[in-house]
């Protein structure tokens, strides 16, 4: 019997280059100042940037260390990055992420979808992430 997947998109404008905001995405001094929702902080990132390398990046807040794990799976520069997503930790089961940035008037338009979880909570949990994370995005080009 096969689950059913559960899947979230969503989109936030950016006031930059689309090549700069690509780079926030694959360069890990960067991407330590925004990658994570606003309520935690960065702690160590890990990137193997190419098809099939692999990314470690920990999160830390109100005591807990949160270690989200993935690996490239398709990388087209300053337009398209997709990854496999996870917690590290038992049962904790692959996602997947698309990201697609388009230029749109004097920024760049980037589009993000998770799909692959596995309940409506979890869904509902990485949306929320992924907009506190693309509003701190959003910071570091204003």
């Amino acid at each position: 019997m096969k689950t059913a997947e559960y899947k979230l998109q969503i989109s936030k404008f950016i006031k930059a280059k689309r090549e700069k905001v690509f780079e926030a995405w694959i360069n890990p001094e960067i991407m330590k100042k925004w990658g994570c929702p606003k309520e935690l902080s960065i702690g160590e990132i890990q990137m193997d940037f190419k098809v099939g390398g692999k990314f470690r990046t920990s999160m830390l807040g109100n005591g807990d260390v949160y270690i989200a794990t993935g690996i490239y799976q398709e990388i087209i520069l300053n337009e398209k990055l997709v990854f496999t997503h996870s917690w590290e930790g038992p049962d904790q089961g692959n996602t997947l992420v698309t990201v697609v940035f388009k230029d749109k008037g004097e920024g760049t338009e980037v589009f993000l979808t998770h799909e692959k979880l596995s309940n409506e909570s979890s869904m509902e949990g990485h949306k929320q992430g992924w907009i506190s994370t693309l509003e701190n995005l959003e910071l570091q080009f204003s």
